[in-house]
């Protein structure tokens, strides 16, 4: 069991995974632009931000040898602290921040800042004063929080730029097993077999599809990270009514239209799959009884939707999906994925050299498992805003260095965005720019199909 002793909190599985990837695959900075809806004084950006180190103890760790496996050591407030936030905090006054290829290729930069998980401080932050739609760009290694920790330090900076106090945010370090074990003892080796034979059954049917990608030329080394912002041009308000009237969930239908965009690539291959990893928010399947809090940090696992035939009817395209969808869930309040992840509670065991020699092997074969994407959810973005306050996030843009490709689902203000981050040396820019210009397409005739003639004008 995992447990903090004084200043020196143990990892999980997931953060030992990331303590040996980082650097080789490039900074796993999570990098979330958030432009403002007005001006703030650039003196209580920096407070906030100040203020956000002390809430938030983590973003202090220093990434620490143990005598057999690496941990966390929170370093103390004081001088060093202050002279880590000078260094982690700027001012970039000449960015135009109405230049859209400007900023995105600003937000690219701040998605490759070097920072030192072994030096502590795990905050990078730029902010761009503005008379009217200021901008603020902040990062925090993946090692220190996951989307959801993400998210409430966006609220926490509000709060601050809003002169409300910030909320504390503890410390937990419990193992990720709890998330996953079966509820009696006895369970396990039902709960161990059932989960295993579903990852034979999958891995069978994966070997027999041909799974559809964007444009990709496998390198031997991990590239730097590519970047597209992107907004999709139809309304969220009749996306999500044309969800309503097929019967599934905003998430559900959008889902739907990314596996159409892939599989619309081989219409007449009846192997061809879109194959899409989703996320899933870990916390609400461990037990009540384990008292835990709001878990802040990583407690994020996965699960893949597949997905075949381009010709399918929409109503049974969703169907399908949402069916998927719920059942990988369904397996996680199951208990029926012990098997993938009872392996990976070996990581801490197996040390940060080896888990990195693995990866540099997988990378270097071509033998990372083979999606045609890692699809991520942050739903409607509008909720980080606190209610009747003056300074309010008018667009949030997040977006992660990854191996595979990364588009993320992000509802603000009547719009949705999909920003997308890839491994650039692996397929060009353009090929992206193609993705979105077709995902858009496929929503559009989504909507067309479902909705009377002028209502999604």
């Amino acid at each position: 069991m995992a447990v903090i002793t004084g200043d020196i909190v143990p990892l999980n599985r997931s953060e030992h995974g990331y303590a040996a990837i980082e650097g080789l695959a490039g900074t796993m900075v999570q990098a979330y632009l958030l432009r403002l809806n007005q001006p703030v004084p650039e003196e209580r950006v920096r407070r906030t931000l100040r203020e956000l180190v002390t809430a938030y103890p983590k973003l202090r760790a220093a990434l620490e040898p143990g005598l057999h496996r690496y941990h966390f050591r929170i370093l103390p407030e004081g001088p060093l602290i202050d002279q880590l936030f000078e260094l982690a905090y700027q001012v970039d006054p000449h960015l135009d921040p109405d230049d859209p290829e400007a900023l995105e290729a600003w937000h690219r930069e701040r998605v490759h800042e070097v920072l030192p998980l072994e030096r502590g401080l795990g905050l990078r932050a730029r902010f761009v004063p503005h008379a009217e739609r200021p901008v603020l760009c902040f990062g925090v290694p993946h090692i220190l929080g996951d989307g959801m920790t993400m998210l409430q330090l966006v609220k926490q900076i509000l709060r601050g730029l809003n002169g409300q106090p910030l909320e504390p945010m503890a410390l937990e370090a419990p193992s990720m097993i709890g998330s996953i074990a079966p509820e009696k003892w006895w369970q396990w080796p039902r709960q161990v077999l059932r989960s295993r034979r579903h990852k034979v059954e999958e891995a069978r049917r994966l070997a027999s599809l041909n799974i559809q990608q964007w444009p990709t030329q496998l390198g031997t080394h991990f590239s730097t990270t590519g970047l597209r912002h992107h907004e999709v041009p139809t309304p969220v308000a009749d996306l999500r009514r044309t969800a309503r009237e097929l019967g599934v969930s905003l998430n559900t239908f959008l889902i739907s239209a990314l596996a159409q965009t892939f599989l619309d690539q081989a219409p007449n291959d009846p192997k061809a799959a879109a194959v899409i990893r989703i996320s899933v928010n870990l916390r609400k399947y461990y037990p009540e009884s384990a008292g835990h809090g709001h878990l802040w940090g990583n407690h994020v696992g996965a699960f893949l939707v597949i997905e075949q035939d381009a010709r399918k009817p929409l109503r049974e395209r969703v169907k399908s999906i949402d069916a998927s969808i719920k059942e990988g869930q369904e397996r996680y309040a199951r208990r029926e994925m012990c098997w993938t992840y009872l392996l990976e509670e070996a990581l801490p065991w197996l040390g940060r050299t080896l888990i990195g020699h693995i990866g540099v092997q997988l990378k270097r074969q071509g033998k990372f498992p083979k999606i045609s994407c890692h699809a991520t959810s942050l739903g409607d973005a509008n909720h980080v805003n606190l209610p009747d306050v003056p300074v309010r996030v008018v667009q949030l843009t997040p977006t992660v260095n990854s191996i595979s490709p990364l588009p993320v689902l992000v509802e603000m203000n009547g719009r949705l965005s999909l920003p997308c981050s890839w491994q650039l040396g692996e397929t060009p820019v353009a090929a992206v720019d193609d993705f979105h210009q077709r995902f858009d397409q496929v929503l559009a005739r989504m909507v067309a199909e479902v909705l009377p003639q002028g209502a999604a004008a």
